[in-house]
């Protein structure tokens, strides 16, 4: 929309409530009659295939509005409470000066996005859908790490500081107005909005529990067979893909077995070799600064060579630009090892990998370069016993 001009919507969140999101499953109601309303027998191959396709999706996605409450909006990989700094970080366009004031209008908009949450959330308590302890421990560690910082050294003030800095259009004077106002707004807006909510999960952890499935949820069963469904297309039962899983745990471990053992590990375990892979400093980088670095220039040159050894294969590569960057350092310590954020479509943004690099020692460029070491292992870890 920015092309022609339209950027209005910059300067907004997205809606939260629970009455919104109801709204998704009614319009997807409408969407799916008029779908219906195009006779079937009066399409061509190709459209048949589309409608077929569409139907499908908008089907299962009905299918799920029974279990619309079934999920946990504030977790510790990719939760509302990390997710937006991260996007106001490295999504929110910021390339003249109206975007910094749709910048200040995102941060005045916490307060209500976070009261729409705090709302949704009351409502799966009331359905008795409360996240596990861990899940709830984890990110009132993060939330409270969140807000303890100075408003000046909160990444929302710190990134935009960089990013408003290569604004031209921009003078000094302006710049350092803005810049007050964000670390303002960060200060009277945006934690008081984050201190409601670790109020909140402050309360909840009393009644949570440690039994973490979608079993404790209620329907837990029927709901875990839809997301399977809805996830994979398979018809299989839960069983059926559970048994599928412990076959190819077996087929993968015999070609594991194979490539260890010819490879100075022969007869030890496949967990107790792996471990000691992942133990091998020569395997690590070092656990600093530059450490960090090196991780990045590694994970850019794979993927730089993954790029061009994807030319070889396809007629038609992505065009848009991926970048490598660490994850924010206020979310690492609950963050997953790493995780992609794709690029807009108008090719402004790339696309982003990011890394987490808390410890490079423990980074997951790790892996990649066993794999070079010990070619056909790529992708396979020991598998977990539970």
């Amino acid at each position: 929309m920015e092309r022609f001009g339209i950027t209005s919507h910059n300067g907004k969140l997205g809606d939260a409530s629970p009455a919104h999101q109801q709204h998704y499953f009614d319009r997807a109601k409408k969407n799916l009659a008029d779908l219906h309303a195009y006779p079937i027998e009066k399409q061509n191959a190709s459209q048949r295939l589309s409608t077929h396709i569409l139907d499908w999706f908008i089907s299962r996605e009905l299918e799920g509005e029974k279990y619309q409450w079934h999920n946990y909006p504030v977790n510790q990989l990719f939760g509302v409470q990390n997710e937006f700094p991260s996007f106001m970080a490295s999504q929110h366009r910021l390339l003249a000066p109206r975007d910094c004031d749709y910048y200040l209008q995102r941060l005045g908009a916490v307060g209500t996005k976070f009261d729409q949450l705090l709302e949704s959330l009351r409502l799966r308590e009331q359905k008795q859908i409360l996240p596990p302890r861990f899940v709830v421990e984890k990110v009132l560690t993060e939330m409270n790490g969140f807000v303890a910082q100075p408003a000046a050294e909160n990444i929302l003030a710190t990134s935009f500081k960089t990013r408003a800095a290569k604004i031209k259009d921009l003078t000094d004077a302006q710049r350092a107005d803005f810049q007050n106002r964000v670390e303002t707004a960060v200060t009277t807006q945006v934690y008081p909005a984050y201190k409601k909510l670790i109020d909140y999960f402050n309360g909840i952890l009393p009644k949570t529990t440690t039994d973490d499935g979608v079993w404790k949820l209620p329907d837990g069963d029927a709901y875990y067979a839809f997301a399977l469904r809805r996830n994979t297309t398979t018809t299989l039962p839960p069983q059926g893909v559970h048994d599928l899983g412990v076959r190819e745990v077996a087929r993968i471990e015999t070609e594991m077995r194979s490539l260890l053992d010819a490879n100075g590990f022969k007869d030890r375990p496949i967990g107790e070799a792996m471990d000691a892979l992942r133990k091998d400093p020569k395997f690590h980088f070092t656990p600093d600064d530059q450490g960090r670095a090196d991780a990045i220039a590694e994970y850019t040159r794979l993927i730089t060579q993954a790029i061009e050894k994807s030319k070889l294969l396809f007629k038609t590569v992505p065009k848009a630009k991926v970048e490598v960057q660490r994850v924010p350092v206020f979310k690492e310590a609950t963050s997953a090892g790493a995780y992609y954020q794709g690029a807009s479509m108008d090719g402004t943004r790339p696309g982003v990998f990011y890394a987490n690099l808390r410890d490079a020692r423990n980074g997951r460029c790790r892996r990649w370069l066993i794999t070079k070491e010990f070619p056909g292992i790529i992708g396979k870890s020991p598998p977990r016993r539970n």
